[in-house]
């Protein structure tokens, strides 16, 4: 399969059971999968990854596995072959060959000194299979019968105009067949439980909204999906691609905690919060900040903080709290942080994201949504070149290098430069093996920004 052999090279290993290929496991250097090599440029090769050697459907399990193996097989992303051998006992060996051979799974081998294989070390699903675990999961247990569950999700569609194209694909679906997500489908999934989702949920939310009620994101999953906290990102993801509308705009969303350090004094009744003597920083509501109470802040300006490990260590910059209001909010940027910075129209506003295709789309959006240049610090193209990379999935670098694609086109002008070395490569670089680097820094940084914007 391609997504398995994605950088990699075939190599003869001896003692390779029939029907697999065995493939190099990759050393990732200047942010490309590259063979393993010595001084001399001479393959070095000490593990390997078993890997079907034919042309597989997407799922067709050995026939000599049953559903209670097949249930214990997919029901983790990765086992240890210690763990295999406990399920399996003398029969490990030849249930993960023929897990390979049907491509269900990718088994790392070591191997000796003379190119012969050795003993197994773990096994992980296949890309293909990781991606219905859940769905195939749902079948071997009993849990639905396929064409029941169409059949519910069709009543769902049928009075609602807006979903009669996605109706329509659903019932193309063949009777008798599993559950898979229709070819063509505005969800742009393959995991049939997020499929299932934004169906249910945009059956409810497009009556709602064309009605002009606006139901929050709990009150949406606690009416279509069964429970108030059934949200999931990629739920959250099916349901936007969907609707055509970003998820925080669609629904409302309870007040958010922000985490704050800085300048910063709230006052509701006899009862004062305040963030510049707080250690290490002070929870506060977005939405309830701006609206209860009294509110003091200064400084010179707010400065946003995409992770938390990284934020925490701000915070224990006093030349940098002293003056600047930093902010952590969960990692994202909702409603309510938007709206709270809107009302505080603080004379600058600095960010410090990850070094990614994301991070900069983030920045972009926040731009876009408050009208106002948004000034990144410690996200510099020289840093992302030095690394290191964050490991992701194949399909996980394409995703990455199309979005790092678009943000070069028309994405905030100092970042374009980062954007167009991402989109070659798909790599992503995390605040925390940055601290070194920028945080003796930060206040040099800080002070550069300009007031405005």
């Amino acid at each position: 399969m391609f997504s398995e052999a994605q950088g990699r090279i075939r190599v003869s290993v001896a003692g390779t059971p029939e029907g697999t290929d065995a493939l190099s496991v990759p050393v990732r250097r200047e942010g490309v999968n590259r063979a393993p090599r010595n001084r001399q440029g001479l393959l070095r090769i000490r593990e390997v990854d078993l890997v079907t050697a034919y042309t597989q459907s997407a799922y067709d399990p050995p026939s000599s596995l049953d559903g209670r193996h097949l249930i214990w097989v997919l029901s983790a992303g990765r086992r240890s072959w210690a763990a295999v051998a406990s399920r399996f006992k003398d029969e490990a060996w030849a249930v993960a060959v023929a897990l390979v051979r049907c491509g269900g799974v990718v088994l790392r081998c070591a191997v000796d000194e003379d190119l012969e294989l050795s003993e197994p070390l773990s096994w992980r699903l296949s890309h293909s299979w990781a991606l219905q675990a859940d769905e195939l999961l749902q079948e071997l247990r009993g849990w639905r019968d396929p064409d029941e569950m169409r059949k519910e999700l069709l009543a769902l569609m049928a009075p609602v105009p807006e979903l009669d194209w996605e109706r329509a694909l659903l019932e193309g679906c063949p009777v008798g067949s599993a559950l898979r997500v229709p070819l063509g489908s505005a969800v742009r999934t393959e995991a049939w439980t997020a499929y299932e989702a934004a169906v249910r949920a945009a059956s409810v939310w497009w009556p709602a909204d064309l009605a002009g009620e606006r139901l929050s994101a709990k009150e949406l999953a606690g009416l279509a999906l069964g429970g108030s906290k059934k949200w999931t990102p990629a739920r959250q993801a099916a349901f936007e691609n969907l609707v055509g509308v970003s998820f925080d705009l669609a629904v409302d969303e309870a007040d958010i905690d922000v985490r704050v350090r800085g300048p910063l004094r709230w006052r509701v009744g006899s009862v004062a919060a305040d963030a510049s003597v707080a250690n290490p920083w002070i929870a506060v509501p977005a939405g309830a900040l701006r609206l209860v109470g009294e509110v003091e802040h200064g400084g010179r300006g707010v400065f946003l903080v995409e992770n938390s490990d990284t934020f925490e260590r701000v915070c224990a910059i006093p030349e940098v709290t002293s003056q600047w209001l930093c902010v952590w909010g969960k990692g994202y940027v909702t409603n309510q942080l938007v709206a709270l910075l809107e009302w505080m129209r603080p004379q600058r506003l600095a960010i410090w994201g990850d070094l990614d295709a994301d991070g900069i789309a983030i920045i972009d959006d926040l731009s876009r949504r408050l009208g106002r240049k948004v000034h990144a610090v410690g996200m510099e193209v020289e840093l992302w070149r030095a690394g290191p990379y964050r490991e992701q999935e194949p399909e996980q670098y394409v995703k990455a290098q199309s979005l790092a694609a678009r943000m070069a086109d028309e994405g905030p002008v100092e970042l374009r430069a980062l954007a167009s070395e991402i989109a070659v490569t798909g790599e992503s670089l995390e605040q925390e093996p940055l601290h070194r680097k920028v945080l003796p820094r930060l206040v040099e940084l800080l002070g550069a920004v300009p007031a405005g914007g």
